[in-house]
């Protein structure tokens, strides 16, 4: 058996440990092929169907993910750097569901960035009168595979904000028993459950936090939360 072989081997070995949900995939490549890429020996009009195809199902991006992740440090696999940007590239994008970064002043809060939806805050329009730039609720929302996550900042009392996590399923049905975690650091401040789709951190100040997502103990990604108080 040569090196590519060996590689391929190597790679299927740990693709196939994965649980593969097969009443959710569709039109999923199987193992082998996936191993083939991974292994960076899946060239033509294929890899870029399979490209494609990662780049719009959560389930294979898993498997991708966790495969590359269990091969890093071995020197048995000598991927090809461009197959290893590629990968990273990928382990990045479900390592981050989106940043949203604000700034907390008064008793508004104003937007800084991020790379979320904006969700319109409902709010009567008064003719000849010019909208505020900032209120005291935000609401930003990003899809993510078969999961559509909304994450709402209400200021209730100044300097202090109330976090609201909405997570639906695909079809609009709110999502159960997906966990999400409140972690500041190596911090965990909360971690819950959802409940008709909803989990609620409360009195959360100014800071640099992180919202961990997963759902029966896969990890599905990350929101990253900055709070900045207005000095």
């Amino acid at each position: 058996m040569d090196i590519d072989e060996n590689k391929i081997a190597e790679m299927l070995r740990r693709l196939s440990g994965r649980a593969r949900e097969g009443a959710n995939r569709v039109n999923c490549p199987d193992e082998e092929t996936l191993a083939v890429f991974l292994s960076g020996d899946l060239s033509g009009d294929v890899g870029k169907k399979v490209e494609a195809h990662l780049a719009k199902c959560s389930f294979c991006l898993d498997d991708i993910v966790v495969a590359y992740k269990s091969g890093e440090g071995y020197d048995v696999l000598s991927v090809p750097q461009r197959l290893v940007a590629k990968v990273r590239a990928l382990v990045s994008k479900k390592e981050t569901l989106f940043d949203l970064a604000v700034r907390l002043v008064g008793g508004s809060i104003q937007l800084v960035s991020t790379t979320a939806r904006i969700m319109p805050a409902p709010a009567p329009v008064l003719r000849g009168v010019a909208p505020e730039s900032a209120g005291n609720m935000l609401q930003v929302e990003q899809e993510v595979g078969r999961f559509k996550v909304a994450v709402e900042l209400d200021l209730s009392e100044a300097g202090v904000c109330q976090v609201i996590a909405n997570v639906k399923e695909d079809s609009g049905e709110p999502a159960e028993g997906v966990r999400l975690s409140l972690s500041s650091g190596d911090r965990e401040h909360a971690s819950f459950l959802t409940r008709a789709g909803i989990v609620v951190f409360d009195r959360i100040s100014p800071g640099e936090y992180s919202i961990a997502v997963s759902e029966s103990g896969n990890h599905i990604g990350k929101i990253r939360l900055n709070l900045m108080m207005e000095r």
